[in-house]
């Protein structure tokens, strides 16, 4: 699956090393779902409760499985999918994103980006950007306001998976302040976020 889904985009030397990676997925089964396909060896996928707007927005999401915590299992015998639902404390968050190398968060996403900064991981909000841990931190930058719609979610997921394999694979990822949205009226917009400090 990984070597059609990633096809002349990258050598199959670097496909193969995504085995390699972990990433903890709060919130959104849409980049869960890419990122298995995509080849990512260890998914730890965290979430709550699915609402009838989860299930509008992320096409991934069966309707009937709405008003229903969120679960996923594994998808083929060589993946390793962890499923958890979202914990009471941080110090329970903190522990299932150990050892993660990358945490995105579409949910709850200030108090995932506070124990991602914790536990000394990169990590990516519902926008298409990456704060590192030795870069701008989230807490230091005024958040966007961004509509969703089933349209401009798939593309955000799309162009997040995209930035989760060129960061595993060595390439330049898009990393904060610098971000992109994605509106349903305008498309992708480059733009740069304002720090507090």
């Amino acid at each position: 699956m990984k070597h059609f889904f990633w096809k002349n985009l990258m050598d199959e030397k670097k496909i193969d090393q995504m085995k390699n990676f972990s990433v903890g997925v709060i919130g959104s089964r849409l980049i869960f779902e890419i990122l298995w396909r995509s080849g990512v060896g260890c998914i730890k996928y965290i979430s709550d409760y699915i609402t009838n707007f989860d299930v509008i927005l992320d096409c991934s999401i069966n309707p009937l499985e709405a008003n229903n915590y969120d679960i996923v299992h594994p998808k083929s015998d060589d993946s390793c999918v962890i499923s958890y639902l979202y914990p009471e404390s941080k110090n329970e968050l903190k522990s299932l994103l150990k050892g993660v190398d990358l945490v995105i968060a579409h949910k709850n996403v200030a108090q995932v980006a506070e124990v991602a900064e914790e536990v000394g991981c990169p990590f990516i909000p519902d926008i298409v950007t990456i704060f590192l841990p030795e870069g701008v931190r989230f807490r230091e930058v005024i958040y966007p306001k961004v509509e969703r719609d089933p349209i401009s979610y798939t593309i955000t997921c799309g162009l997040q998976a995209l930035e989760v394999i060129r960061i595993f694979a060595g390439m330049k990822p898009i990393t904060a302040p610098e971000a992109l949205i994605v509106d349903p009226r305008e498309g992708v917009k480059k733009i740069w976020l304002k720090t507090t400090v």
